[in-house]
């Protein structure tokens, strides 16, 4: 099996006032379930569509905090 990494995932929000950045990590095994993740985090929590989120860039980080 393979083992779940941690993803740095950077974006933006649309909102009524504009655009709103953002930054989180998650547990995924691929960068393209992360992706899917946090689509789906900040849809739930946040009450947003799909397109109204706008994912910049994924980053892989290491266990103790630092960049790959």
């Amino acid at each position: 099996m393979a083992e779940e990494k941690i993803f740095l995932i950077k974006g933006e929000i649309m909102e009524k006032g504009g655009k709103k950045p953002f930054s989180k990590e998650v547990k995924a095994k691929t960068a393209s379930f992360a992706t899917e993740k946090a689509l789906c985090l900040f849809g739930s929590k946040n009450k947003l569509r799909r397109n109204k989120i706008i994912i910049k860039e994924v980053e892989e980080v290491k266990e103790d905090g630092r960049k790959k």
